[in-house]
């Protein structure tokens, strides 16, 4: 009977480590091999790099860099609150920087979902040039998939909103959730083919990270390069960003996980809030349209929230967040365990923060951390 029991249970293991290497299950297999999502997964994951500028642009400094202090109560927050680095530039110059736990200017840190403002300007740049007609183009133009299975009717721009009616599930924790098989997967592509039609296209707000992973591939299919090359080509050398970033890729190394996973220094985040802020200039260079930006961080009001009543969306664009705080307007990147850089045009101004942060119960839709670091922020600006 124990040798029945013991070659039924070695059967059953042989079996689920077959299937391990088979689409359906690969996610469990990459699970167990790189462990519980961190920011530091470029150390384990499959990455592709993205090169940082030949002729890097450093910072300038403020005349009074790191002479002006966070009152005491908001610092503690920050420093409590496992923040790893926090800076506000102002006037194009550095400010305030501060580094903990070990981080320098040099450290690498993952950005999570604040990767998805990068995608959704390089739709822009898509869209600037030609290689999208227009934002209410079916998506289906571009992917296959999209041409049926009832996904015929969703849009580019139902994509950048967060409103495609797809099935994709966020909050979904489960083994064989779409969500646990976008961050451990082996191939985007397979995510993407068992996205169904949930709901109406361009009603309802939901955060899906899905969407933005169909954004990536159609940005992969425009310009026929991968996210990476793209991201240093178009951004990183132009804005002289001072070292080599990093993107993690999908099991099989096929795809850019494009709703996360850039993994860069503090002080090339803060370039890509800086090109929002000079509305996609860069020294004379219109890299991303100015239309564009302003579309990109005006909310999608047409929407309804679902989880507040149906009301207008008033804090989400094209893959950007909008945060009013204390008469402070900001407009935001924003990644799991709080990596934020905020954009506040009213003060000249962009704001970064990484650390890992818990997350908690949101304030609409906002982590509640957001607020210490504006009013930190504040503190601070002229």
């Amino acid at each position: 009977m124990i040798k029945k029991i013991s070659l039924v249970l070695l059967a059953l293991v042989l079996v689920l480590a077959g299937l391990s290497y088979t689409n359906h299950l690969a996610h469990m297999r990459n699970y167990l091999t790189w462990g519980l999502h961190t920011i530091h997964d470029y150390k384990t994951h499959p990455t592709r790099v993205v090169p940082a500028a030949a002729q890097p642009q450093f910072w300038e400094l403020d005349s009074a860099y790191n002479q002006l202090e966070i009152p005491a109560d908001l610092l503690n927050t920050i420093d409590t609150n496992n923040t790893h680095a926090f800076m506000v530039i102002q006037d194009g110059k550095i400010k305030y920087e501060r580094y903990w736990d070990g981080y320098d200017t040099t450290t690498l840190s993952g950005s999570f979902s604040a990767a998805k403002s990068i995608i959704s300007l390089l739709i822009g740049i898509a869209l600037d040039e030609g290689k999208i007609k227009s934002l209410d183009e079916p998506a289906g133009n571009y992917l296959d998939h999209f041409k049926t299975n009832g996904l015929e009717k969703v849009k580019i721009k139902d994509l950048l909103t967060m409103s495609s009616g797809t099935n994709y599930k966020e909050s979904d924790k489960g083994y064989f959730s779409l969500n646990a098989y976008a961050y451990y997967g082996e191939d985007m592509d397979f995510l993407i083919s068992k996205m169904e039609r949930k709901e109406e296209p361009g009603v309802n707000w939901e955060y899906r990270s899905g969407d933005t992973q169909v954004l990536g591939l159609i940005v992969e299919k425009v310009f026929g390069k991968d996210i990476s090359t793209l991201v240093s080509e178009r951004f990183m050398q132009p804005m002289g960003a001072q070292s080599d970033a990093i993107w993690l890729l999908d099991g099989a190394k096929k795809h850019e996980k494009a709703f996360c996973c850039l993994n860069a220094v503090a002080r090339d985040y803060a370039r890509f809030g800086q090109l929002v802020l000079q509305k996609g200039n860069w020294n004379g260079k219109q890299i991303v349209s100015e239309q564009y930006i302003t579309a990109a961080t005006t909310p999608a009001t047409y929407l309804k929230d679902p989880t507040e009543n149906g009301n207008p969306v008033d804090f989400y664009g094209y893959q950007y967040w909008m945060v009013d705080h204390n008469g402070v307007h900001a407009i935001a990147q924003n990644g799991l365990f709080g990596q934020y850089v905020y954009i506040i045009p009213a003060k000249n101004a962009v704001v970064v923060r990484l650390g890992e942060t818990a997350v908690t119960k949101p304030i609409h839709h906002h982590q509640p951390e957001n607020f210490v670091y504006i009013d930190a922020a504040m503190s601070l600006l002229k």
